[in-house]
């Protein structure tokens, strides 16, 4: 879990390790030809005025949120170094060196020591995904690999722990409890069908309910969490001593470096989005077909109608995913016992990690209830759109997000945020400025550009350039095609 933490606080996403959900795109589903991708937000959101076809080959994106660990700003290329992929690939030290003491090396990374620290890290990659407007009726097919990992109430003295290791003297002879720190992993296939309708529509307002209904398949996962109480001595032999221990470690994974191994089923679950959206219409009269016998193309020209403004509202990811093939659930209570060189068990995985605490709760009265399946809960959230045509392309929305769990136990937990967005849209192009609030306090600025078919943006422009302290980084881009933009105007 260490080694998990430390990568995505440090651009994990940039290196593409193993760890959703197109939650922190803000800017592309406000878009009025956002189709196939604005149902990723909001399952009503299709191309809302006209009968329109997307397909949309690949899309990525990935972030990392956090507020504890930190970069000095420096352009995000001098981050990218060589070094970062073989410095995590190595479990023993080297040359005296520690992991630890390589990544202060590498990175020179400060915390700012919150009492609550998050980290939320994702990673998606979309496509082939196919959208159809037929009529009052919208169907698609989406196809996406999602991995995320949340990490909440993290407390300063654990940070400590990850960034620098046991023997640091911040931590010998000193006691801290784990906070109901939560520490959750997921990564999953999906394959979700779309529908939404037009439930009514005037000459002035439309509105429309859309649903996506997800097939998951589990590829891995894991969680560690303290349920409350728990409590950790550290000694001076790079040691810790657990009392009043009650937490969860969970995993499911298989110990392989062969690809297609580590990327097999050991999950099925299922997911649904459901999604309303009304439209007050910027002129009114419907969307129709005009014939001009003297244009190119044989005549035919579809106008479609535009908006004045429109306001969502959609449940994301109401679901879970049941995890039962090489699968471990051990629940800890009462627990009490020595766990020598901790953080270098964290280093060796998933199992390692395991054994550590098999084999150092041993004391009498710890109790562990050992399971070989457990249902793992997805990010459920709540999202709120409002967008607003000004006049002339221009267009402003607003955008919130708040995570809304299912369950308390072994959950995956979505950030909250909320964005304001300006951006001028034209047929053809687009460009984009959200600022965003992480967790309604960490505001971030972002950019974000779409040239027919390609798009791509950060809603963390600032930290990519060297011009912040980098506590987070994301990137997006893709390609979708609307083709039934050919022969189109907006009136």
């Amino acid at each position: 879990m260490k080694k998990q933490i430390l990568l995505l606080v440090t651009l994990l996403v940039m290196l593409g390790t193993h760890l959703v959900y197109g939650q922190f795109q803000n800017g592309i589903f406000s878009s009025s030809n956002s189709g196939v991708l604005g149902v990723t937000i909001n399952p009503a959101n299709s191309n809302l005025l006209s009968n329109g076809t997307d397909f949309m080959p690949f899309f990525f994106t990935t972030s990392v949120l956090n507020n504890d660990f930190y970069l000095p700003p420096k352009p995000i290329t001098s981050v990218l170094k060589p070094e970062i992929f073989t410095a995590f690939q190595e479990n023993e030290t080297l040359g005296g060196e520690t992991i630890n003491q390589k990544f202060d090396r590498l990175f020179d990374l400060q915390r700012s020591l919150k009492p609550k620290g998050y980290i939320f890290a994702d990673f998606t990659i979309y496509g082939p995904s196919f959208l159809t407007n037929i009529g009052r009726h919208s169907f698609g097919i989406q196809t996406s690999f999602k991995a995320a990992e949340s990490t909440v109430n993290l407390p300063k003295e654990l940070a400590t722990f990850l960034q620098k290791g046991l023997s640091t003297t911040e931590l010998v002879h000193k006691t801290f409890s784990l906070n109901k720190v939560q520490a959750a992993t997921i990564a999953y296939r999906d394959i979700a069908f779309n529908y939404s309708y037009n439930i009514y529509e005037s000459y002035t307002s439309m509105q429309r309910l859309g649903i996506t209904l997800q097939y998951l398949s589990g590829v891995n996962s894991m969680i560690f969490q303290d349920n409350g109480g728990t409590t950790w001595d550290v000694g001076s032999d790079s040691s810790l001593v657990m009392y009043r221990g009650d937490f969860q470690y969970n995993y499911a994974a298989v110990n392989s470096k062969d690809f297609g191994t580590l990327m097999q089923k050991r999950g099925t679950g299922f997911g649904v989005d459901l999604g309303y959206i009304y439209v007050r219409k910027k002129t009114s009269r419907p969307t129709r077909t005009t014939y001009c016998p003297n244009i190119r193309g044989g005549g035919k020209v579809r106008e479609y109608q535009t908006f004045k403004w429109k306001l969502g509202v959609a449940v994301m990811d109401i679901g879970s995913i049941y995890f039962d093939k090489e699968t471990v659930a051990n629940h800890y209570t009462n627990a009490l016992g020595r766990l020598k060189d901790l953080d270098a068990e964290f280093y060796k995985g998933v199992f390692a990690l395991n054994r550590a605490f098999a084999a150092g709760l041993i004391q009498i009265g710890t109790k562990n209830d050992l399971k070989t399946s457990y249902v793992h809960y997805l990010p459920t959230r709540v999202n709120l759109q409002f967008d607003y045509f000004y006049k002339n392309y221009w267009y402003f929305s607003l955008a919130l997000s708040q995570r809304t769990p299912l369950s308390n136990n072994v959950t995956m937990l979505a950030p909250n945020i909320v964005s304001l967005q300006a951006r001028y849209e034209k047929l053809r192009y687009e460009i984009g400025v959200p600022i965003s609030l992480v967790e309604y306090q960490y505001p971030v600025l972002g950019l974000n550009f779409r040239y027919g078919p390609f798009v791509i943006g950060s809603n963390q422009i600032l930290e990519m350039v060297g011009l912040r302290k980098i506590f987070g980084v994301d990137m997006y881009l893709g390609l979708k095609f609307n083709i039934s933009n050919i022969g189109m105007k907006g009136i």
